[in-house]
């Protein structure tokens, strides 16, 4: 009887331990949110009381920062760039054919300054392959920039001006570029532009400069970058052999300088160089032919990759300059403030800030069109102009937003 009550404690002791350790067991083996499923918060305001409207916007707020998260995560594993979130703006527009199916957790009103707000905290589950599939489209999109591409070329002292059917150098580095997998705006769009003003055929691109009736024109070919040459071809002295005896092949050198222009926000030259092909043929017309070939390729093979190597570093620090009028002091520097909270835009320039007219400098990851778009998303929610002022987006264009505020 002693022994029986002695143990009775122990065992006891020893089932606690075992769930204790079972407890512990089943708290860590918990099972955790799958990769493509996502919580995330939607706000939205409330005008005049509607709040089933109000819960829309925000659900559809939450929906888009669950996409947000995904789509930078994707990104950034598969690119490599710093900010993936914000490269991913062109898809914020299709969440709802992302997203498989939501629960919302809990939801809630509050006030920002006067007015009325709903927050939702939603868990969305996304279609993993669906938006994986987006994310390899929109990389190969913002990666592989639309080029135009104008060389002037000069073959044994004869001019063939940019967009000339016969500029065989033109022609040859559009089809060494396409043969890469780059896309090349069709030399068609810009002959027919060339036609409207012929004088710009005989412009010197070396001195290409911002503000070039050039750039324009290569932007309205809706192109993202300009590749610009110059290419001369040099008849060479015949290969003399030992002996003294000379060769029946004639040679020839095409020598060339090229520079790449970004075509949005500030124009910025992002490459140049200078090389050098050759040819030989038992003609010399052939030899200067296959010459200016060999520079194409040259150059073909080098401005791919100055342009892989620089691209994402480039739509990450673009440049758009934002007009907008009808802000006040007070106002303007909420919105600023906002716009760095809410949105991707990643620095502020002020250039001016007048009720009659303003304009900043914005440092975003990606073009005017992108920026646009993502205001249109987030307009509606957070921003603190929402109890007094509307915003309406007038244009979007050459890196360049335009918008006013009005009152309600």
């Amino acid at each position: 009887m002693f022994n029986r009550l002695r143990l009775a404690p122990l065992t006891g002791v020893l089932i606690l331990t075992i769930l204790a350790c079972a407890g512990s067991n089943s708290a860590q083996k918990q099972p955790t949110l799958p990769d493509n499923v996502v919580t995330a918060m939607g706000e939205a305001p409330i005008y005049q009381g509607d709040l089933a409207l109000a819960r829309n916007k925000a659900l559809k707020d939450a929906k888009l920062n669950a996409i947000r998260k995904l789509v930078g995560e994707q990104i950034t594993e598969k690119s490599g760039v710093s900010d993936g979130q914000s490269l991913g703006s062109k898809l914020y527009g299709k969440t709802d054919s992302f997203v498989k199916k939501y629960d919302i957790i809990s939801e809630e009103q509050w006030k920002l300054d006067t007015q009325d707000m709903i927050r939702l905290n939603v868990r969305c589950e996304v279609e993993a392959t669906k938006l994986s599939t987006a994310v390899d489209a929109l990389l190969d999109d913002v990666g592989n920039p639309r080029i135009a591409v104008l060389v002037q070329t000069v073959v044994n002292g004869k001019s063939y001006p940019i967009g000339s059917a016969t500029n065989i150098a033109e022609a040859e580095l559009i089809e060494k570029l396409r043969a890469k997998g780059n896309k090349v705006v069709d030399s068609s769009q810009l002959t027919a532009l060339l036609k409207k003003n012929p004088s710009l055929a005989k412009l010197d691109l070396t001195s290409v400069e911002e503000g070039s009736p050039l750039l324009t024109l290569a932007q309205d070919s809706g192109a993202e970058v300009l590749i610009i040459a110059k290419v001369t071809t040099t008849d060479q002295k015949p290969v003399v052999l030992p002996g003294g005896k000379k060769t029946d092949f004639l040679s020839s050198a095409a020598t060339g300088p090229y520079r790449i222009i970004q075509l949005w926000g500030d124009g910025k030259i992002f490459g140049s160089g200078s090389l050098e092909g050759r040819g030989a043929d038992i003609t010399q017309e052939v030899s200067r032919e296959q010459a200016v070939k060999d520079w194409a390729n040259l150059v073909s093979v080098k401005v791919g990759k100055q342009i892989k190597d620089e691209w994402f570093k480039l739509t990450e620090q673009n440049t758009v300059i934002l007009k907008f009028k009808g802000l006040g002091l007070e106002d303007a520097i909420n919105f600023k403030n906002d716009l760095l909270e809410y949105t991707s835009v990643k620095q502020i320039n002020d250039r001016k800030t007048e009720m009659n007219g303003s304009e900043w400098e914005l440092t975003y990851p990606g073009k005017e069109s992108m920026f646009a778009e993502e205001l249109m998303y987030k307009k509606d929610s957070s921003f603190r102009f929402l109890s007094s002022k509307t915003l309406n987006i007038n244009s979007s264009k050459r890196g360049v937003v335009e918008i006013d505020f009005k009152n309600k």
